[in-house]
């Protein structure tokens, strides 16, 4: 038993990893290719639109810088020395320098590095000064144009200065960028809310500040600087997306993160997430109930057929028995008929013979009337004998069903008697004759009456009792007084291979095959508990004549 239910379970759930295979796998693959394939596509739209941005940015700051260039180279052109180093000049250029706001201060040094003239709002902290040895001015005079980092100076403050020098370089003429509107530049290129956009110089220093508030590169961010072209680098949540500015100068860097821009579409996904594992849950109950069901199908299938099995083995092991009854009675009805005759003969002949003469005349004919009653007797089971082996081939049949019932209980009223059981019988005179298979019949009844007598046990009682009812059926009640049958046991009566008796004594099949029989004869059978105590088992049958219901 154990093994037949290890072998269902086995079923079950090869059955369930199908259904999985067949519907939660595609389902689930499926929806992995889309997640993919949207995540990849937004990764590379993002990292378009970074390039993009980046770019424009980048030559948004080169065409500033090339202005303020080109401001002061034409100013030195057009003006001479003198007229540079003169204060009243400066502030006049100042004026025209910076309607934008974007240039904090305008100055000019000459070659010794002294400042001559100074137009700001640091005059007091610049006065004075001295540049010869600042980088930038060193620079300047060198390369006649020069774009510094972002440096406090004298002011204290972050700032880069853009100076030019004349042909001669007998003088600087610089401007103070504004870092706030310079700054401003990049802010409209930030593309998400965890995103940056700075500009770092090559020893990676900021010189803009960062929209996030760093004051460091990390390690991996420094390896951007070590990179001369310009391109798109993805690292873990972000992409990063770099443009020189100034030769070389400084690094334009646009930080993009991934997840901001995937908002919209992890919102989607997770609904599809949702709606994916919803439509495999419901897959899985439904392949759930589906193989639960189909094994169950298989089990009753296999359960029937093995009923169905052992039902034709019972039928064969009867008609062999009907055989071998045939031949035993056939055998013994030479012998009685031999002894019948003789003792017939005997009591023809008793007559004749002189009383007298014969002491035991009584005797012998007292004797000879047991013989002819003991061979009745043993012709009566010779006859049951032959009825029995006639019982083995399935047809219709007159069958009176008392007949059948008194037939029945005298093949099990003996043995009941030995453990003090009284059959009861109380059959209904008005029960009619009905076409049926009255072998089959009978086996019902045989196997119903030995069940009672089984639950009785000893010292009670079996009633059998027929009714014939108003609607034209026969109701046959078999009764006995033992212990009834448990209310959880009431369903699994009929089911095959379900039995209450003790191992070895039963084999669940009787009652299933009662219950089939009964059906297949267009009849009912069912099972209660009686309210005195025991059970009973009622059996009714439609009355039949010539293939036409009563």
């Amino acid at each position: 038993m154990e093994r037949k239910k290890k072998y269902y379970a086995i079923i079950t759930r090869n059955l369930l990893i199908a259904f999985f295979c067949l519907s939660v796998v595609p389902i689930v693959g499926f929806a992995w290719m889309m997640k993919t394939s949207v995540e990849e596509t937004n990764v590379n739209k993002l990292g378009e639109l970074a390039l993009s941005t980046v770019a424009h940015r980048g030559e948004v700051i080169e065409m500033f810088l090339k202005e303020k260039i080109s401001f002061l180279n034409a100013v030195v052109a057009m003006h001479s020395e003198d007229y540079l180093l003169d204060q009243k000049n400066i502030e006049q250029l100042y004026l025209a320098m910076s309607p934008k706001g974007d240039t904090v201060d305008l100055q000019t040094i000459d070659a010794s590095g002294h400042q001559h003239a100074y137009v700001g709002p640091y005059r007091s902290k610049v006065e004075g000064k001295n540049y010869a040895d600042a980088g930038w001015f060193k620079e300047t005079l060198i390369n006649g144009v020069h774009v510094s980092d972002v440096f406090d100076g004298y002011r204290g403050v972050p700032h880069f200065v853009v100076a030019v020098t004349n042909p001669l370089k007998t003088f600087v003429l610089r401007a103070t960028i504004n870092s706030s509107f310079f700054n401003s530049l990049l802010h409209s290129a930030q593309l998400s809310p965890r995103g940056d956009v700075f500009i770092v110089n090559r020893s990676g220093e900021f010189q803009t500040p960062s929209l996030q508030g760093l004051v460091q590169l990390s390690a991996a961010e420094r390896r951007l600087i070590s990179f001369d072209s310009e391109g798109l680098q993805v690292m873990d949540t972000d992409i990063y997306s770099t443009h020189w500015i100034d030769k070389g100068h400084w690094l334009l860097i646009l930080k993009a993160n991934i997840a901001d821009s995937l908002g919209y579409y992890l919102q989607v996904r997770n609904q599809i997430i949702l709606i994916v594992i919803i439509i495999s849950v419901a897959a899985m109950s439904g392949a759930t109930v589906i193989s639960i069901s189909l094994s169950k199908k298989l089990e009753q299938s296999d359960r029937e057929h093995a009923a169905l099995h052992l039902q034709f083995a019972q039928v064969e092991k009867m008609a062999t028995v009907g055989r071998l009854a045939a031949g035993i009675a056939h055998e013994i009805n030479n012998p009685l008929q031999m002894i019948t005759n003789q003792a017939g003969w005997i009591g023809e002949l008793l007559p004749d013979e002189d009383p007298a003469r014969l002491k035991n005349y009584e005797e012998y004919a007292k004797a000879v009337e047991q013989i002819k009653y003991h061979v009745r007797r043993a012709g009566t089971i010779t006859h049951r004998l032959l009825g029995f082996s006639r019982k083995m081939s399935a047809q219709n049949e007159k069958v009176q069903v008392n007949d059948l019932l008194t037939e029945t209980i005298s093949f099990v009223e003996k043995e009941a008697g030995y453990n003090n059981i009284t059959i009861i019988r109380k059959l209904d005179a008005n029960v009619p004759e009905t076409l049926t298979d009255g072998p089959q019949l009978q086996q019902v009844f045989l196997n119903l009456i030995n069940n009672a007598i089984d639950a009785v046990g000893r010292d009670g009682e079996v009633t059998v009792c027929t009714r014939f009812l108003k609607d034209g059926q026969v109701q046959v009640d078999i009764t006995d007084t033992g212990p009834g049958i448990q209310p959880e046991h009431l369903k699994q009566l009929f089911d095959p291979f379900f039995t209450t008796k003790a191992p070895g004594k039963g084999t669940g099949l009787g009652l299933y095959i009662s219950y089939d029989i009964v059906h297949k004869l267009g009849g009912t059978i069912r099972a209660e508990n009686r309210k005195g105590g025991g059970a009973v088992f009622t059996i009714v049958l439609p009355v039949m004549s010539m293939g036409m219901t009563v």
